[in-house]
């Protein structure tokens, strides 16, 4: 625990005099009862000789509880509630005087001061004999003085001052302009009192129950409506009285004892009674600048070594206001949760409102302390900010997936501190404020960064070449400066609690499968705590009011990424946006973009789409289309292909209408499904990026890229149906490379997926055989669960695998309808056809049958429709001899499963009687042109060595010359390149535009196969 906490519990108030705002006592001559009575009346008399002179200006506080308030009037005077008079000793009875007529003056000035000028008699209030019997602007002054020295009141002076404000600001009904002034005057005196008694105690008459410093650390926790002003009169009195160091004297301490009431009362979230006055308490006397400063300047304000972000929430002020969450250790919070499955959904529901109730009101306490803290001048912000740059600095393990507890805060403070952040960036937040063009993007090249680690992975890799700024987190305005603290909170607080989240939904997932087939206790008991934590993670992350401005943000950050990518300093954009970019992404920011600023983007908004969908309705996704059209079409800008799928994935579950994706559910909405049809730059180039993308995803991994693919070949065929983006589906079949690549890759994929799936079928349907048998039980436990997950698995696999080989042979057959010419390039169509004749063989093939399983659909097995478009894409090719013939020379041709096809489509009419038709003449084409080649291979079996492909050992067609000397066919050596970029033989690095034709070897070869037909 901190220095300052310890010194306070063990009593010693004295802090040093290293800082003097701290305050402390010092050894000091101890006066007797005589010298203390005179320093008091000299000290006294001078004030009093003061007050007439030099006043003190009375400023206009705003009060915690009423309105602000601009003088001291007549108004209100009178809207104050009347506070009750002190009781104080009556020394012998009094006898009254003969009743004379008093002013109204007289009778206000008697009851705010509670004195009285009648002789002790039966009055309650305390006698001042003076000349006169009517209290007046002339003899205020004396009469102030002669109450305050009395010794015979009860109540501490302090108490009475305040006492005495209070009923100042209250009285004065009728009172002539004159009268206020003289009303005026005595909280003038009333201020200046207060002060001197707080510097100096001594001066005054103290009761043996309470010091001064103690009164008014009562008065400060049991606010009126007319604390806040005193407080703040006091405190400019303090600073001229005796300086900063006076004001640290007084406030240091209370600071101290209330910090150290949060730390050691309570860590439970729960126990508002123990938390909330101390809070509201620091929360009212920062509002005061003078205090705030001494706030900021406490001991242990700022972490100091050893620095890990567990001490930066126990060892700091701001540490320890912001710790309360559902990360307490709080039995009660547990208990909450308990027995959640045998609970009503309304009890559940309350139990998270009453979380969030008190979350909330820790969030708009310590909001209000911040901003207080800010706005009370440069060194409190400052201080403010050193401690912000401080909480992240040391909270960089929480970037990680399984961080250090011990050496981090707690992800309930990071998120309470991003509640908070996110409230600061408020004003600049909404899409028609101008402030946001006040973000500098130009902080990113400060270095080092003052918030970002310098070993963070960025966008793109920075070359020698780029240059850098030393300058500081100050040397940039506040809104820059408040947006860069939240995007790093935010990922290391909520965002990376999403992770976290996401994760554990899947282990529930997999537990409660567990529980539907072993009914164990300790099963279920795993289940009731993962669900209880759950529930708790629930509570702080997915609050409405949190999720609305953090997609505020989000969506701000696209538009600041935005900038970024287009502009070289990150300006604002004001031309319209032309894609790709042609500006070098070394001579923008890019460079110095950390990754996971667009990562989070991403991230949070494909959580919020997911589990709280119905937070996004009321926003425009206009800047999240733009980023990932830019990095789409902009490759170079960003290096990682996980990030650019994880767009797609974006764009698939909040843009694509759920009617387009019946095998995963989208959120689709309606100004996102806009934004994807109706936005210009997406119908020119969203098709064509999604088509590139969909070969890069293969660096994805196996299981990432079968889910990437599925999103992009829903979007694609939602676009293949709106009208305004079908012209760029054609534009890029006319780019041979781009369009060859991304086919090559679809009838790779189409193979690739259909191979896993169906050869597991088997063997699914043999496990499930099992299962039913009576063998089954004879089996041990532990073989009958291996055997049980094994199934499971590849229920699984088989699953993924056909969901994606329904939309991806879908693409085929509305792609080929329209665009047939780039397939039939020599690269490309032994390609189609092989894999055309794939498909038709393992359906209709002689080993169809072992696909039959039990609940086909379960595993979305569609036979009937896969066979029904693979053949339409056949008949859109059918008419054309080049196709016909490469069908009846691929090697996976076979007559009778086309025979086969034929019938089946006879016989359930899966297609049209005239396309039944055109099929039957395919069929009988191909049988003819296959037996006719088959004579040709009989001749062409002796070919010299020269003419064969060394790599498929087939007769040449177009044989081409490699940079390494080596001859091979340009089909061949084409589909290696897809694949991979280097010269089979020797692996050094080729690309097709080294190939050159070898003329001279395809004269010989032409002239050899003429020879041999004129032999036959």
């Amino acid at each position: 625990m901190a220095t300052w906490i310890r010194s306070w519990m063990n009593g010693d108030e004295k802090q040093g005099e290293e800082n003097e705002l701290s305050g402390g006592n010092q050894d000091a001559h101890v006066p007797s009862a005589e010298e203390l009575r005179q320093k008091r009346l000299e000290r006294l008399a001078t004030l009093q000789t003061s007050n007439s002179n030099e006043q003190i200006p009375i400023p206009t506080p705003a009060p915690i509880s009423v309105p602000k308030e601009k003088q001291i009037n007549k108004q209100q005077i009178h809207q104050e509630v009347p506070i009750a008079a002190p009781q104080p000793v009556v020394k012998q009875p009094v006898v009254k005087k003969k009743s004379l007529k008093r002013n109204p003056l007289h009778d206000v000035l008697s009851r705010i001061l509670q004195v009285t000028l009648t002789p002790p008699g039966t009055n309650e209030y305390v006698y001042c004999q003076v000349v006169g019997d009517t209290i007046n602007g002339e003899n205020l002054s004396e009469i102030m003085y002669m109450r305050l020295i009395s010794e015979d009141a009860t109540i501490s002076t302090l108490k009475y001052l305040f006492d005495v404000y209070q009923r100042s600001r209250m009285e004065g009904n009728n009172l002539l302009e004159t009268e206020l002034n003289v009303m005026k005057s005595l909280l003038d005196m009333t201020i200046n009192y207060s002060v001197t008694c707080l510097l100096e105690p001594e001066m005054f008459p103290t009761p043996t129950t309470s010091t001064p410093l103690e009164d008014f650390d009562s008065i400060v926790r049991h606010p009126t409506p007319s604390t806040q002003s005193f407080l703040e009169l006091v405190a400019q009195g303090l600073e001229t009285q005796g300086g900063v160091a006076a004001v640290g004297r007084i406030v240091g301490p209370i600071f101290q004892k209330l910090v150290s009431e949060i730390f050691l009362g309570t860590q439970s979230l729960l126990a508002v009674e123990v938390w909330a006055p101390p809070m509201q308490t620091i929360g009212s006397l920062v509002r005061i600048k003078s205090f705030a400063t001494v706030f900021v300047n406490m001991p242990g304000f700022l972490l100091t070594p050893p620095l890990n972000g567990r001490r930066l929430q126990d060892a700091t002020a701001l540490g320890i206001l912001l710790r309360l969450s559902t990360d307490s250790p709080d039995p009660a919070i547990k208990d909450m949760f308990s027995n959640i499955t045998k609970r009503t959904r309304n009890d559940v529901d309350k139990s998270l409102r009453n979380l969030r109730n008190e979350l909330k009101f820790v969030h708009n306490l310590v909001t209000d302390i911040f901003k207080c803290l800010l706005k009370a001048g440069p060194v409190c912000k400052e201080r403010v900010l050193a401690w912000l740059s401080q909480a992240l600095e040391v909270n960089q393990e929480m970037a990680k997936e399984n961080p250090n507890p011990a050496l981090t805060s707690t992800a309930g403070m990071l998120i309470n501190l991003s509640v908070v952040l996110l409230r600061l960036c408020g004003p600049f937040l909404p899409p028609t404020s101008t402030k946001h063009s006040l973000i500098d993007p130009t902080f990113l090249r400060a270095s080092p960064n003052p918030i970002f680690p310098s070993d963070s992975t960025k966008l793109v890799q920075a070359t020698d070449q780029i240059t850098t700024t030393s300058k500081k987190l100050t040397d940039f305005n506040f809104i820059t400066q408040c947006f860069y603290l939240t995007v790093e909170c935010l990922h290391l607080g909520p965002i990376a609690t999403m992770g976290k989240y996401m994760r554990l939904m899947r282990q529930l997932s997999y537990v409660q499968n567990l529980m539907t087939t072993r009914q164990e206790p300790q099963i279920q008991m795993q289940f009731d705590a993962m669900v209880t934590a759950k529930m708790i993670m629930d509570a702080k992350l997915l609050m409405p009011e949190f999720l609305h401005e953090l997609v505020r943000f989000i969506l701000l950050s696209a538009d600041v990424v935005n900038r970024i990518c287009l502009d070289r300093d990150g300006k604002s954009i004001s031309s319209p946006l032309t894609l790709p970019l042609i500006t070098h992404e070394q001579e923008l920011l890019v460079p110095f973009v950390p990754e996971h600023i667009v990562e989070d983007i991403v991230n949070s908004l494909l959580f919020v789409a997911r589990l709280a969908p119905q937070e996004l309705g009321s926003f425009s996704f206009d800047n999240l289309l733009n980023m990932a059209l830019i990095f789409l079409s902009s490759p170079q800008l960003i290096r990682s292909p996980h990030l650019r799928a994880k767009m797609s994935e974006c764009l698939f579950e909040i843009c694509l209408p759920p009617q387009e994706s019946e095998d995963r559910p989208t959120l689709g909405l309606p100004s996102a499904v806009n934004a994807l049809t109706e936005n210009r730059v997406a119908q020119q180039h969203l098709a064509p990026c999604l088509l590139a993308l969909y070969g890069d995803v293969e660096q994805t991994g196996f299981y990432e890229k079968l889910e990437h693919r599925y999103n992009i070949a829903c979007l694609l065929k939602y676009l293949w149906k709106c009208r305004a983006h079908k012209p760029a589906f054609l534009l890029i079949s006319q780019n041979q490379p781009a369009f060859v690549k991304f086919a090559h890759g679809l009838m790779n994929h189409i193979n690739s997926l259909l191979t896993d799936a169906l050869t597991n079928l088997p063997e699914i349907k043999a496990l499930q055989e099992e299962a039913q048998s009576p063998q089954w039980g004879l089996l041990d436990q532990s073989v009958q669960e291996q055997k049980q997950s094994l199934l499971q698995e590849k229920e699984r696999t088989v699953t993924s695998s056909l969901q994606l080989a329904n939309e991806t042979i879908h693409m085929m057959s509305y792609l080929t309808s329209e665009i047939q010419a780039p397939f039939l390039m020599p690269e490309l169509e032994d390609r189609l056809v092989g894999m055309l004749n794939s498909v038709l063989v393992k359906l209709a093939g002689p080993r169809g049958l072992e696909l039959k399983v039990a609940n086909p659909e379960t595993y979305k097995f569609r036979p009937k429709i896969m066979l029904r478009e693979v053949v339409e894409t056949i008949l859109h090719f059918s008419d054309i001899q080049s196709f016909q013939t490469a069908v009846a020379s691929n090697g996976l041709y076979d007559p009778t499963v086309y025979r086969k096809c034929l019938h089946i489509l006879q016989r359930t009419q899966l297609i049209p009687p005239p396309a039944i038709a055109s099929f039957e003449n395919l069929t009988d084409t191909v049988e003819a042109i296959h037996a006719s080649i088959a004579k040709d291979d009989q001749v062409f079996d002796d070919a010299p060595e020269e003419f064969m492909d060394p790599l498929l050992w087939q007769l040449m067609k177009e044989p081409v010359t490699l940079p390494s000397g080596y001859i091979v066919d340009k089909s061949t050596i084409t589909q290696h390149l897809m694949n991979d970029a280097t010269d089979p033989f020797t692996r050094a690095p080729l690309t097709l535009d080294q190939l050159v034709p070898n003329a001279e070897l395809k004269s010989k070869i032409d002239e050899w196969i003429a020879a041999q037909r004129r032999q036959e």
